[in-house]
């Protein structure tokens, strides 16, 4: 990684944790965090995109490569403590049965205090899915094709935002949906083109 990039990358993760600190002090809204949160998700896609341009490829490999690059579809986030999904973006209209015996795993795991690595199932028609836990939930990710390890990074991000951001809120075992911080829905809008 360039110098170049990899100092303006370590700026931008240094105004996300200011901003989760805070959201968390109450000294900005749901909605401003969830501004701001995006802008500075942008500036880490152009990084990359700039970072990875710089590398030469033909035209045929470039192809390939969009082709088969993972797209994320839709997005769910299931609390563990009150045994609901809190939030759904995107495409997310997956039957219960499909992810339930995984979240309920990941919840036996979760009051044993486990680790829990991250899992994918492949699913139908080149789908698959990314179960992803923390101390308080789990986000369920559907891509279609398989996502790459810079992917499942990304959403391993979000998801510590996630939690960092919404810590108080999620403690509980009733959550209010419209209060908390929601740094995934850029990177659902963006996954989706718009």
């Amino acid at each position: 990684m360039d110098d170049k990039y990899a100092g303006k990358k370590a700026e931008i993760h240094g105004k996300i944790k200011s901003l989760l600190t805070e959201f968390t002090e109450g000294k900005i809204s749901s909605e401003q965090f969830n501004i701001i949160y995006e802008r500075y998700q942008s500036q880490l896609e152009i990084l990359s995109m700039s970072e990875s341009l710089t590398t030469s490829d033909d035209m045929n490999t470039i192809a390939i490569r969009r082709a088969t690059q993972a797209m994320a579809l839709g997005m769910g986030i299931y609390h563990h403590r009150s045994g609901t999904m809190i939030e759904t973006l995107g495409n997310f209209d997956l039957p219960p049965s499909a992810i339930s015996i995984t979240l309920n795993e990941f919840s036996d795991k979760l009051e044993r205090h486990e680790f829990i690595e991250p899992r994918i199932q492949k699913g139908i028609a080149g789908m698959h899915l990314v179960f992803m836990a923390r101390k308080f939930v789990t986000a369920i990710v559907i891509f279609r094709n398989e996502p790459a390890q810079a992917q499942l990074r990304d959403i391993e991000r979000l998801l510590h935002d996630f939690e960092e951001a919404n810590a108080r809120t999620l403690e509980g075992t009733m959550v209010d949906s419209s209060k908390l911080a929601r740094p995934f829905l850029g990177f659902i809008k963006r996954k989706l083109g718009g």
